[in-house]
């Protein structure tokens, strides 16, 4: 949950920072595109504080959450804006995976987690496509993005594989969500 949880709170924060920044433009569709994804990320945050609120608390919990934020961090220094709506758009897409396989996990399809699994699994597909349409229109070619993709996906597993055995117990299995976001990317 912590390390769900910061990406919601990060994505917020750059989606909320890139429309305060467009409405300096005068971009109307961007900053109703970016706010619409800012809210969508303010929902899912909140609806997993609610989960997490539920839970036991980790061992670790505040040393995977400094963990989480070095990564969001990491993240977020790109070296432009095209850069950085390339790694969102391929972190979305990691995220889009994560979810579905927790959705179809041990825990059950009817479960409320997984549930609430399933809508984020389909707000965050279109956070990809809103993401990636930002870094094409900012210059972003297809190496670029493939070369990203790569990078964001072995950064994130590193992160998530620190907590292998939490996933273990949802039924997530990182090595099958690296190999397959491997393979859609080929």
């Amino acid at each position: 949950m912590p390390l769900l949880l910061c990406g919601e709170q990060s994505a917020q924060l750059v989606f909320q920072q890139q429309a305060l920044q467009f409405s300096q433009q005068q971009c109307a569709d961007s900053v109703l595109a970016l706010n619409e994804v800012e809210a969508d990320e303010a929902w899912h945050d909140e609806a997993l504080q609610t989960v997490f609120s539920q839970l036991p608390e980790l061992a670790e919990q505040h040393k995977v959450r400094r963990t989480a934020q070095r990564f969001y961090a990491g993240l977020g220094r790109s070296l432009s804006l095209q850069q950085q709506f390339v790694r969102i758009a391929s972190l979305d897409a990691c995220v889009t995976q994560l979810m579905q396989l927790i959705e179809r996990g041990s825990i059950g399809s009817r479960h409320p987690f997984s549930l609430l699994c399933g809508l984020i699994k389909k707000d965050e597909a279109k956070h990809v496509y809103v993401s990636k349409h930002f870094a094409q229109h900012l210059g972003a070619s297809v190496s670029d993005m493939a070369e990203e993709r790569l990078w964001v996906l072995g950064a994130l597993m590193q992160l998530l594989k620190q907590q292998a055995d939490q996933f273990e117990i949802i039924g997530v299995d990182l090595d099958k969500l690296e190999k397959r976001l491997e393979l859609k990317w080929q």
